[in-house]
């Protein structure tokens, strides 16, 4: 189905195709219709979607008539997990609203609030926020929710392993009773599904398969002792002149191992985790977007709402720990009907893990021992004699970059 043939206003319809969106993702075709129509909404879709256009657009259309806020009183109110998420929902809304007068804001933690206090003050139609933010605004008396008509929930699952859901049970309080509810959620547990009935009237739910085993995203197991993970890392990143891909770890020590890891290597990169400072995660991905280093090092905490245009490539150096974390790290690349693919590293010790996670998602995950790799192949020189953080820096790695013309080799 096309954005052309669905009810949305010409305007918006205009500012859709600027954006480049033409064809209705399974998420939108069910959600359109009926958020426009008025339902609260259950829905269970996973990350890369669509979903922010399937909320995003009905709230630019109905709020798009209204007259302009005045105040700190916004009308639609849409609560994300993470700083990144926020800021990237704010983008996208903007854009849809291009043309409109509607002033959309988002307060998240680490920024300077003064400026965010600021900008509530001098209207908001629709205000995206972080849940701890929102309290430090709604403690100094001056953000007012009481004529709310929308709420949001983006990520449901993620708020709950971040803690969040207490908060939001109390956000109530200062909610109207008579507004239209949805939330949107990777995976439904009891504590999520008890909230979801606690926030709306009489919802209509909508269940999208989790395609974990989706064409557009190949997935592929390479069997490799831990020790050798960042070597083979390296060397497929030379081999085949990578230059943009995400590399899952578990913890953040495992991020900075790594990225002084891949500097050795000749590998530009940067490390994105929770200890970074706001400004640091902002430079880090600004330069892996616009493809000034090759690799950005992420844990799951600091890479959720990560939105990364056309991302050719996941790679797990580690297994995530939950299997639901693995839809999450997949489901970054293969968006928008592109191809993507997805390479976890898996040592003999992981194996069990790897059985886990198949089991629970229900794939079977083609398995490769990549040559000189093999369990019985001697150690290179590096592991035997040279501690591998005190080993000298290489060059950076060969390759052509997509956008830079090869050199004529002289004569």
């Amino acid at each position: 189905m096309l954005f052309s043939e669905t009810s949305l206003p010409h305007q918006l319809l205009t500012a859709v195709a600027d954006y480049g969106y033409r064809q209705l993702t399974p998420v939108q075709q069910q959600v359109l219709p009926l958020a426009l129509a008025g339902n609260d909404l259950l829905v269970s879709a996973q990350t890369g979607s669509g979903k922010t256009a399937a909320f995003g657009l009905p709230l630019v259309a109905r709020l798009s008539a209204q007259s302009p806020a005045i105040g700190a009183i916004p009308k639609a109110l849409i609560l994300t997990p993470t700083r990144e998420l926020a800021q990237q929902l704010a983008i996208h809304l903007n854009a849809f609203a291009a043309g409109s007068s509607l002033k959309i804001s988002a307060v998240y933690g680490g920024a300077n609030f003064r400026p965010q206090r600021q900008r509530l003050l001098q209207g908001v139609d629709i205000l995206v926020a972080t849940p701890g933010r929102l309290f430090d605004h709604l403690s100094q008396d001056y953000l007012d929710l009481s004529q709310l008509q929308f709420l949001v929930l983006d990520e449901a699952d993620r708020m709950l392993d971040m803690g969040f859901i207490k908060d939001i049970q109390r956000l109530q309080k200062w909610l109207p009773s008579k507004r239209q509810t949805l939330l949107f959620s990777a995976t439904f547990p009891p504590v999520v599904r008890q909230l979801g009935q606690q926030l709306t009237q009489q919802p209509q739910w909508i269940e999208l398969p989790h395609s974990v085993s989706q064409g557009s995203i190949q997935q592929q197991v390479l069997l490799v002792s831990k020790q050798r993970k960042a070597e083979l890392l390296a060397e497929l990143v030379g081999k085949h002149n990578w230059q943009q891909t995400l590399v899952f770890v578990n913890t953040k020590d495992g991020a900075s191992r790594l990225g002084q890891e891949l500097s050795l290597d000749g590998i530009s990169n940067e490390v994105f985790h929770g200890d970074c400072t706001q400004g640091a995660r902002n430079r880090a991905l600004a330069a892996f977007v616009d493809g000034k280093i090759r690799i950005l090092v992420a844990t799951d905490v600091a890479a959720r709402g990560l939105d990364i245009p056309a991302l050719p490539r996941v790679i797990n150096l580690e297994l995530p720990t939950e299997p639901e974390d693995y839809v999450h790290r997949i489901g970054r690349t293969g968006r928008a009907g592109l191809d993507g693919e997805a390479l976890s590293m898996v040592s003999p010790q992981e194996l069990p893990q790897l059985q886990q996670l198949q089991q629970v998602l229900g794939l079977n995950l083609p398995q490769q021992t990549p040559v000189g790799y093999e369990v019985t192949a001697p150690l290179p020189e590096r592991y035997r004699h040279v501690a591998k953080l005190t080993r000298t820096k290489l060059p950076p790695k060969q390759g052509v970059r997509s956008n830079q013309k090869p050199k004529r080799p002289r004569r």
